[in-house]
This record gives C-alpha cells, sequence and structure tokens, in this order.
C-alpha cells in the first residue's frame, strides 16, 4: 500500500520558485514519518528479500519525491544506497517475477540522479560496485529488456562521471570496452562504448594519460589493463577519435623500436585503423602513415608478413583512397622479397585484393603477381597458381555477367599457366597436369562459347613458346586417348587370342595410360581394377566418348 501511494504522488510543477518550495516542504513533512520509520526499524538491512525490494522501492518513491534533496540525512544514505545497488545485481535475471519492480527502481534513481549524491558522501567505493554491476548485469540480460536496462544505466553512469571523473571509474569503462570472453558478449562493450561517447569531453584527460604512460613506461602502470593498450586505443578510435589526438603520433616511436613484438603489434594496430571507413589517418598524421609504409620493408620478416596481412584491409576500407595507391605499392615491392614467407604472403594478398576489385587493382600489380609462377620456390609456385586461378575465374565470371571486358593481363594468367610445362623438375607441373588444369580449374562453369571466347583471346596473345606448350600438352592427350583405343580394342580380342600375350599388352598399356595422371601407381591400380569389371556398358561407353567430337556431348557421357 505504501508503495501505490507513493508512486502516485507527483513532485510540485509549479513554475514560481516559492510555491515549489513550500509544496515540497509540505511533501517533506508529510513523508518524515515513513522515513524514520525505515531508519528506526532497520529495514535498510534485512534478510527478507521481499522486505529488502519493497524498502527500496519505497526509498526509490523518496528520492524522486523529494529531489533534489535526499530523503535521508548523510550517516544513513551509505546503506540507502548499498541496498539500492545490491539489488541491481539481480537485474539479470528477467525471469524472475520481480524483475520489472527492480527495473522501475533503475529507471527511478536514473531519472532522479540520486546517485550523484554518492560522490558528495564520498561513497566513491559503491559507485565502483554500481558500475561493474551494470555491465555484469548487461551481460547475463535477453534482448527484449536490453535496451531499455542500458538505458537507464548508461543515464546513470553519464551523470556520474560528467560530475566526477575518477580513473578507478575509467578502468571499469575500459575492461568491459575491450573483453572478449565467450561469456562477455556485445552488450557490455557497446555499453563501454556509449559511456564514453557521452563522456568524451570529461574522460578525454584520463584517456590520455593512462595511454600515454602505457607509451613511455608501461612497466610503471599498476594494473593488468596496460596490456591491453593497443586494443583500447583501437576501440576508442571506433567510437570517439577526437579523444585520441595526442595518443596516436606515439605509435611512431613503437613503429621504430628494436623491440620486434612491439613494431608488430603497432603495424597492426595502425593497420586495423587505416581499415576503418571514412579515417583520415594518413591525413592528420602523415609522418606516422609514411612510417607504417616503412615497415613493409622492415628489416624484421615477421613485421613485413604482418603489414602485408594489414594491406587487405587497409585497401578494402577505402579503395579509392589516395593512401590505397601507396600501399598496393608497398605491396607489389614484397612480391620479389628475399623471403618466400613473405613472397607468399604477398601473393595470397595480391590476388585476394584482385578478386575483390577487378576493375581498379592496378595491371601492373597483376603482372607482378603472376610472375610468381616462375618463383624459384615451388611452394610459391604453386600457391601463385592456386590463387591465379581464383582471380582468373572471378573475371571470366564478371565477363559472363557483362561486368568486364576481355583484358589481356588478366588472359596472359593462363598463358603463363601454360609456360610451366617448360618446368621438367616438378611433376606437378608436367603437362598432362597442366592440361587437367585447364579443363577442369580454369575457368569457372561457363557456357561453351563463352570459354571459347576467352580461348580465342589469349590464343592472340601466343607466343611460338605458348604454342609448343600447348602442343605438348594437346600431344599428351593424344596419347592417352591413343592408348585408350588401343586398350579397348585388345580388351575385346581377349577371348579369341592367347591370355598371356594380351595380358602384357594390357598391363604395358596401363603403365603408359597411368604416366597421364599425377598419381600413376594409384592410376595403375585403377586401371587394374576397370579391367576386371563385367559390366560391358561402362567399355561401351568409353568408346562412345572417344569418338564424340563435340564438348557437349562429351559432358553429357561423362
Amino acid at each position: 500500500q505504501v508503495e501505490n501511494a507513493l508512486s502516485k504522488i507527483e513532485q510540485p510543477l509549479s513554475p514560481e520558485t516559492s510555491k515549489k518550495a513550500e509544496a515540497l516542504k509540505k511533501l517533506e513533512a508529510a513523508t518524515k514519518p515513513l522515513r524514520k520509520s525505515i531508519i528506526k526499524h532497520g529495514l535498510l538491512h534485512q534478510n527478507d528479500k521481499d522486505i529488502r525490494l519493497s524498502v527500496a522501492t519505497c526509498v526509490s518513491e523518496l528520492f524522486r519525491i523529494l529531489a533534489p534533496e535526499p530523503p535521508f540525512e548523510d550517516n544513513y544514505l551509505r546503506g540507502v544506497f548499498e541496498l539500492i545497488i545490491s539489488l541491481f545485481k539481480e537485474l539479470g535475471n528477467t525471469g524472475c517475477p520481480f524483475f520489472s519492480k527492480r527495473v522501475k527502481i533503475l529507471e527511478i534513481v536514473a531519472r532522479s540522479k540520486c546517485f550523484v549524491i554518492m560522490l558528495d558522501i564520498d561513497c566513491n567505493d559503491l559507485v565502483l560496485q554500481m558500475f561493474n554491476n551494470f555491465f555484469s548485469v548487461v551481460r547475463l540480460c535477453s534482448e527484449p529488456h536490453l535496451s531499455s536496462l542500458t538505458n537507464h544505466m548508461l543515464s546513470t553512469m553519464t551523470h556520474i562521471i560528467n560530475e566526477e571523473t575518477s580513473l578507478p571509474l575509467l578502468e571499469v569503462v575500459l575492461w568491459n570496452l575491450v573483453k572478449q570472453e565467450k561469456d562477455s558478449p556485445y552488450a557490455a562493450s557497446q555499453l563501454a562504448v556509449s559511456v564514453i561517447r557521452n563522456c568524451a569531453e570529461k574522460l578525454e584527460p584520463f584517456v590520455c594519460g593512462f595511454l600515454t604512460s602505457c607509451f613511455l613506461d608501461r612497466d610503471a602502470v599498476e594494473g593488468d589493463l596496460k596490456e591491453f593498450y593497443h586494443e583500447i586505443i583501437f576501440k576508442i578510435f571506433q567510437c570517439s577519435p577526437q579523444m585520441l589526438l595526442a595518443v596516436i603520433p606515439n605509435l611512431i616511436q613503437e613503429l621504430l623500436v628494436d623491440q620486434v613484438d612491439v613494431r608488430i603489434k603497432a603495424v597492426n594496430l595502425i593497420g586495423k585503423i587505416c581499415a576503418q571507413p571514412d579515417n583520415c589517418l594518413a591525413d592528420r598524421y602523415p609522418e606516422l602513415f609514411v612510417e607504417f609504409l616503412k615497415r613493409f620493408s622492415d628489416k624484421s620478416a615477421e613485421v613485413r608478413l604482418n603489414a602485408l596481412r594489414c594491406a587487405k584491409a587497409c585497401y578494402l576500407g577505402g579503395p579509392f583512397r589516395k593512401e590505397s595507391r601507396e600501399i598496393l605499392a608497398a605491396l607489389e615491392s614484397r612480391l620479389l622479397d628475399f623471403d618466400d614467407r613473405v613472397r607468399t604472403e604477398a601473393v595470397i594478398v595480391a590476388c585476394d585484393l584482385a578478386r575483390s576489385h577487378l576493375k581498379f587493382v592496378p595491371e601492373k600489380l597483376i603482372s607482378e603477381a603472376t610472375e610468381r609462377l616462375r618463383d624459384k620456390k615451388i611452394s610459391i609456385r604453386k600457391k601463385a597458381l592456386l590463387k591465379l586461378l581464383e582471380v582468373y575465374r572471378e573475371y571470366c565470371k564478371k565477363c559472363c555477367e557483362g561486368q568486364m571486358t576481355v583484358c589481356d593481363h588478366f588472359e596472359q594468367i593462363p598463358c603463363k599457366i601454360l609456360m610451366l610445362c617448360y618446368d621438367k623438375d616438378y611433376k606437378e607441373f608436367r603437362p598432362q597436369n597442366i592440361e587437367r588444369i585447364l579443363v577442369e580449374d580454369l575457368f569457372p562453369v561457363l557456357e561453351v562459347e563463352e570459354s571459347t571466347r576467352h580461348w580465342v583471346h589469349l590464343f592472340s596473345l601466343f607466343t611460338p613458346l605458348h604454342l609448343k606448350a600447348l602442343n605438348c600438352v594437346l600431344s599428351q592427350k593424344k596419347r592417352f586417348r591413343s592408348e585408350m583405343r588401343y586398350y579397348l580394342s585388345v580388351r575385346k580380342k581377349e577371348k579369341g587370342s592367347c591370355h598371356d600375350e594380351t595380358h602384357e599388352q594390357m598391363k604395358n598399356s596401363f603403365v603408359k595410360m597411368s604416366a597421364s595422371f599425377p598419381d600413376p601407381s594409384k592410376a595403375e591400380g585403377c586401371f587394374q581394377r576397370l579391367n576386371e569389371m563385367k559390366d560391358n556398358k561402362i567399355f561401351n561407353s568409353l568408346e562412345e566418348l572417344l569418338d564424340n567430337m563435340t564438348i557437349k556431348n562429351a559432358e553429357i557421357l561423362r
């Protein structure tokens, strides 16, 4: 009954100060017995949950009615706030029948701004506890209730920080900003982001002081939060970049230090910042961006590798920005790096960028990446082959859709692949394997006319060496087909001839045909099992396949 009665009492709305003050005095007198009773009977410290909730509801209503004056004397206020804050721990239990009452208490105290009083009565520990409770609750709370809860929490936290900021409060916010644990979902981080945005002006000196200390003498900074200062910089850059104007230039020194791990962290941070849409890092901090580009040629291969991994995100974040061209130039230079890991990564990044922006990536970058098919390292040639095939298939797809026209620099990719036939040292590039690549991997699913269009154009780019390589591939194919015809004819004659003689002929034929496969020994075993098949339909189909002269019919028969 008391809760219901208090909820119906409105604050005086008279525009005249004297009348409002008089009305407040009457309300104060009317509620005095209730307030005295709460203190006298120790209701603030009851263990019964129902009683505690009812008392907290009444107290919150008293704060609302009598605002801006507190309803209790200072020496009792700590107990009042302890009671209310303890109830906030249970806001995460949205299925509780008393959940709506707890939310109502939060709403009332948020609107009355009564928690600011805690700063005046030296209850900073309770403020800290309340902040931690809020972040704990939003991690547990389900989506339907999350919006209203976070709005009230944000309002309370904003009022307190704008009234009085402290490093411990900032640390609570920053911890929740960067926490990425499995049980720490997006809501806690988003609440921290909202607090930073709302209180940027008040928090900036504390943020800059903390981060600058991490740059200059991290060992002297207390606590574990210092280990995440790069993550903090990135998160704040995303939500309130103006706070970091005095901090970002410190990254130049980290790019120049002797410790490789520090340079790598700085490179990764700058890379993530550059990848943000509409960032102005290169314009606002030109010296920092120049030093970042130099890390592509850093003396440490690990730093160069990390710089290359950043290049993709940086370019995709703004492919038409001026600095993106400089990043592509730095990437291109690493295609000739003396470290094979760096060259491999450069090929991967260059091809991924080409696939994502076929029309705009420079021709020279594609050409230089294609040259890695001739790299001295077989592993790089293999990786270049796989990635360039991805690029070419995407290009063919765009041409088929009418988004691109046939281009020489992309058609050079199959030309260069064909030249791998001249590499006699590795079985992966034997003519029979190149033939399989040209047939199965070169094109996406295209109509015959579309793939023929590409063949006609790339044929116009052939040199005598290309023709010789293609003839080598086709000759290998012709030999295989001839040997298959011979085997089928021998098999037909098997019943009417010497068994040992035909068996030896077929065995020799299997050896010859197996040479056309990546794993000849495995292929030979498969031919042996094929020969043991009793179903003549299989062999009739093989004969028909050999006799077919059109691609469409052959595909249907297969």
